[in-house]
Order: C-alpha cells, then sequence, then structure tokens
C-alpha cells in the first residue's frame, strides 16, 4: 500500500498521515511494528533514490572524479614540492594540471623510489 501511494504522487507526509490513522483504528500487534517500521524506511528511501535521474546520477560520478583527481593533483604537487624542492619546476606542474588521474596516480608511487624527478616524468 506504501509503494502504491508513492507510485500515485502522494507525498511523504500524506502517507504518514494516513498510516497515523490506520494506526489509531487499527492495534498493530508488537511482533509486527518493527517490520512494518522497516518496510516504511526502505520505501521512504527508495521514494527519495528515484528523485536521481541518470544525467543528475552521471553528473555526481563525474564530480567526484574530478575532486578525486583535484586531490591526487594537490598531493603530487606537495610531495614533489616536498622531495625535490626547487627542481619541481613549472613545467612539472603543468604536466601533473594536465594529466588523468591513472597517470597522477603512476606518478605519486614512482616518488617514493625515484632519485631524481626526471625518473619520474621520463
Amino acid at each position: 500500500m506504501i509503494r502504491l501511494m508513492y507510485l500515485r504522487g502522494y507525498s511523504k507526509d500524506q502517507v504518514l498521515t494516513l498510516f497515523r490513522v490506520i494506526d489509531w483504528l487499527l492495534h498493530t500487534p508488537p511482533e509486527l511494528e518493527p517490520v512494518f517500521q522497516q518496510t516504511l524506511s526502505t520505501t521512504i528511501e527508495d521514494k527519495k533514490m528515484a528523485y536521481i535521474t541518470g544525467i543528475e546520477r552521471l553528473g555526481l560520478e563525474r564530480g567526484m572524479q574530478q575532486g578525486m583527481q583535484q586531490g591526487e593533483v594537490a598531493v603530487l604537487h606537495r610531495l614533489l614540492q616536498t622531495k625535490f624542492g626547487e627542481k619541481f619546476t613549472d613545467a612539472y606542474r603543468q604536466r601533473i594540471d594536465k594529466a588523468d588521474i591513472d597517470t597522477l596516480l603512476d606518478w605519486s608511487e614512482q616518488v617514493l623510489s625515484a632519485r631524481s624527478i626526471d625518473e619520474i616524468f621520463h
């Protein structure tokens, strides 16, 4: 019944109001109360997720990837600046800023064992 009400466009408040009336009219056995509450919670969560369209989901994924990439760029800049100081030039910074996430991760791993900055960017 809950799902049907949501499918027909009833709001969360309308659904809850109806169930308050039903709860007032009928006595729900205590052992069924947790089942009812779980079903209601699951249905409400499903409804929330339904509002995210494919385009919105794609936007969220791209935003997360972009955030991860920006974080990796910042970490790599800091690692290279700390390890190589003045040898970490603007040319290297620009390469890092233009690199994809897999390349950034590869370079970050190489920082650990590299003896020179050129070993990383060869």
